[in-house]
């Protein structure tokens, strides 16, 4: 007899077991559970084997191949498009050309399939169907016979009030190939709903084959757990790989058990295992192959996969751990709580009962998880990375992130004091900024609410009103499924690394002290401050009329209203370009990583803006992005102003304007600047990359009026424009005119992948590597030569290290930047 295993299925209700393997080959008692069928299906000789694929299909060929290492023949047939059960197997009705059996691939089961063929033989039947009888019926199809097992009923998955039978599908089946005269090709038709209901109604023959024997339909993780347990005390009769070294453990070749390791059976451990000292392998544990335990563990009840590294003195309690899995010193993980594969669980992390780790996270050290980790990267107590928090909208931030965010911020700001909150004019900014309000609110904040802003205004609104703080939500440009958002100190600049850390803090340990209803405060809703704050931008240029023909372009219908309105009232002809020149994705999305006020990718579309600057005969061109900090300038000649450019030309104007000026920079900025400083005899000061840490140079205690220009000419887009057309039109000069006074910029940028743990070993190394070579560790590591430099950067919140170089020409800077990215991807991988 010839047979067909049904091996198409998902397993959503099994994820993240199942998020990078189709359901069959989810392992039990270390075998995938579809090779437990085969074997039951070698020993009732049935060698002759369809298998019917839809759902990442090449793993399991790739496992199983033609079948000859199982002892039999196998075939597949790969479904394009869902088709149904019944539709999946009428792709193999050439080969099944005689009565064969159904059985599905990820079921557990040591039915007798002899029997149950020998019944439907006797019964001269079209169909039977092998059925079992359960407690609770209700995910199941209900089969109801009459005394000689003809079916004569069917009822799929029913409520209790419709229970009439609990014999239940098991989804093994004998048909004669008649059947699919009733099923059309390449259409959706299923067994129980279909196929069965339209025979009974054609009167054929049906019959009922009722089991006694085991059957488990592995729908979710406790009967996923209960199945391998019931593999282990020896409920269900399948071969159990290994020897049976005392009554109810086994364990297989190759594997290295360490002096004063105990074992509780049943259990059993796979091949190419290390158990260390002292470990204590507990009741109903199955460890599959190749996973090293280190000493002082201890499992119970818990399933370990294959290829996992487990740190000493980890407890397990009821869990299962997938592939790849590494659990540092101290991890305590309990009852079905699931860790997806390539996960890191740092040192001392609690996986509490119930939480499911979906494949590559990574958890911080002393973390504790109480819920679902599904999205994102990684669960730490950094939230925040060089600027703000970020993340995909309703995944990463969702309006309950917001909440808890929002109390803690109220939390660490003593339960007291006021704070200013504003967002840009994206629906999902208003609903995640609604949710933080809440959230502070709850822990007895004044809240200002500044409604619709733009972020240097709410940035200006703190300082003007006197706030504590303040907050600022907005979507990312480019990006527009990202949120980001910005946490201000009482100067209006970003908070810095210690109040970041109290945030993560509280909100990592939900250590949040919520007010009494009689401490709640109102919400002061303040309107009426962007006109205010546009005003005062107006009022601040020197000359009467700035007459310049500008190319205005922006994503914002909001900032693009609000700049024309406001350059025409000083006198400039404005055009809305229309072409949208944004960032790339990975631009904005990073903007909070490594300081991407600075970056120098060019956006999308530039190409196409500076031709049209150009012909279209405009002093200059000006993009402005959506969070209005940042803009990206086209001269009169058609040439972008890239951001190496633009630290450059706004250094030449306050050196320009006050002689022996202070300019501060970014470690990554180039050396033009200094030649710049030395021709206006200014000087020069470099700080971290991150905007947080160049606000708080610029607004520190000692800050100077100087200094304070350059803030808002790097950090605010509509008053830095205005400053420098009014600085053009005092000194007479074109923005052309400008550009040309900057020294020639020779620097290359790329990226480098460097996972997490090899970062520090990275930089070390580099350092080491060159003692005695002029070496600046601000940030990173800047390595100086004669003809250059390099820097190399670890990124803040991906596994990435950023290389920048800067050269006596382009040449150069490439070649320099290429020697130190491979000399990271090679440190990374030793």
């Amino acid at each position: 007899m010839k047979a067909v295993i049904m091996a198409g299925g998902e397993g959503t209700r099994l994820r993240p077991l199942t998020c990078s393997r189709p359901k069959p080959m989810v392992p039990v008692a270390n075998k995938p559970v579809m090779e437990h069928i085969i074997e039951l299906l070698k020993k009732h000789n049935i060698n002759d084997i369809a298998v019917t694929l839809q759902y990442l299909p090449d793993l399991i060929r790739e496992y199983f191949d033609d079948g000859k290492a199982f002892g039999l023949k196998m075939r597949y047939y790969v479904e394009q498009k869902p088709l149904g059960t019944a539709g999946s197997v009428k792709n193999a009705e050439d080969f099944l050309d005689d009565t064969f059996l159904v059985i599905s691939g990820d079921a557990l089961t040591d039915i007798d399939l002899g029997s149950a063929i020998a019944f439907h033989k006797s019964k001269g039947a079209m169909a039977t169907l092998v059925l079992k009888r359960v407690d609770i019926p209700l995910e199941y199809g209900v089969v109801v016979t009459d005394d000689s097992g003809r079916i004569v009923r069917f009822l799929e998955k029913p409520s209790w009030g419709e229970v009439i039978s609990d014999t239940v599908n098991t989804g093994i089946y004998i048909l004669s190939p008649e059947i699919f005269k009733w099923i059309k090709s390449n259409e959706v038709f299923d067994f129980s709903k279909d196929l069965f209901p339209a025979l009974l109604k054609d009167n054929r023959l049906l019959y009922g084959y009722i089991t006694e024997d085991y059957w488990c339909d592995i729908g979710d993780i406790g009967v996923y757990m209960q199945a391998n347990r019931d593999v282990l005390n020896g409920k269900v009769k399948v071969n159990i790989a290994g020897v049976e070294i005392s009554k109810g453990v086994w364990i297989e070749d190759d594997t290295v058990i360490e002096d004063g390791v105990r074992f509780e059976a049943p259990c059993m451990i796979g091949s190419g295992c290390h158990i260390g000292k002292g470990t204590k392998v507990g009741r109903f544990t199955v460890i599959g192959d190749n996973n090293i335990v280190s000493v002082q563990c201890s499992t119970k009840r818990s399933i370990v996969w294959r290829n996992c590294t487990i740190n000493s003195d980890v407890q397990l309690r009821g869990s299962i751990i997938c592939n790849h899995v590494h659990l540092k010193q101290g991890v305590s993980a309990f009852e079905q709580s699931v860790v997806g594969d390539y996960s890191i669980i740092g040192e001392q992390a609690t996986i509490r009962p119930n939480v499911k780790i979906w494949p590559d996270k990574s958890i911080g050290q002393g973390m504790e998880v109480k819920s679902n980790l599904v999205w994102g990267s990684k669960l730490g107590r950094q939230l925040f990375g060089n600027r703000g928090v970020t993340g995909e909208i309703n995944t990463e931030i969702t309006p309950e992130f917001a909440a808890r965010l929002g109390a803690a911020y109220g939390a660490v700001n003593g339960n007291k004091g006021a704070i200013g909150i504003s967002c840009d004019d994206s629906p999902a900014a208003m609903m995640i900024m609604n949710a933080f309000v809440s959230g502070m609110l709850s822990s007895g904040v004044q809240t200002s609410d500044f409604g619709r802003l733009l972020l240097p205004a709410i940035r200006s609104a703190v300082r003007f009103y006197r706030l504590d703080g303040g907050v600022h939500i907005s979507t990312c440009t480019g990006a527009n499924s990202r949120l980001m958002l910005d946490f201000f100190d009482k100067r209006g600049c970003n908070i810095d690394r210690a109040m970041e850390k109290k945030i993560e803090n509280v909100f990592v340990r939900d250590d949040f002290n919520r007010c009494g209803g009689d401490c709640l405060k109102s919400v002061t809703k303040v309107t009426g401050f962007s006109d205010f704050y546009l005003k005062n931008i107006m009022n601040s240029a020197k000359t009467g009329k700035l007459n310049y023909r500008i190319a205005l372009n922006t994503g914002s219908e909001f900032i693009s209203g609000l700049m024309k309105n406001m350059l025409e009232e000083l006198g400039c002809e404005v055009e809305n370009s229309g072409l949208l020149l944004q960032e790339s994705t990975y631009a904005c999305a990073a903007d909070n990583q490594q300081n991407k006020a600075w970056h120098t990718a060019w956006p999308a579309g530039a190409e196409q803006f500076c031709s049209h600057v150009k012909h279209g005969r405009f002093d200059l061109g000006v993009s402005i992005e959506e969070a209005c900090e940042k803009m990206t300038l086209v001269d009169a000649k058609g040439r972008l102003i890239t951001d190496d450019m633009f630290i450059a030309l706004i250094s030449i104007i306050l050196f320009k304007s006050v002689k022996g000026r202070t300019v501060v920079v970014p470690v990554s900025a180039s050396g033009a600047v200094d030649k710049l400083a030395d021709m206006y005899n200014g000087k020069v000061v470099r700080t971290k990359t991150a905007a947080r840490d160049i606000m708080g140079r610029l607004l520190g205690r000692d800050a100077k009026e100087e200094l304070l220009e350059q803030f808002t000419m790097h950090f605010d887009a509509v008053a830095g424009l205005v400053k420098l057309l009014d600085f053009m039109a005092i000194n007479k000069i074109t923005l052309s005119e400008l550009v040309d006074m900057i020294p020639e910029i020779h620097m290359h940028r790329q990226e480098v992948e460097c996972s997490w743990n090899a970062k520090g070993k990275v930089i070390r190394k580099l350092i080491q590597e060159n003692n005695g070579t002029r070496v600046d560790t601000l940030e990173g590591v800047k390595v100086y030569s004669d003809n250059g430099w390099v820097l190399v950067l670890p990124d803040a919140e991906r596994p990435m290290c950023s290389v920048i170089g800067e050269g006596v020409s382009t040449e150069f800077a490439e070649e320099l930047t290429n020697i130190y990215a491979r000399k990271v991807r090679e440190i990374s991988r030793s």
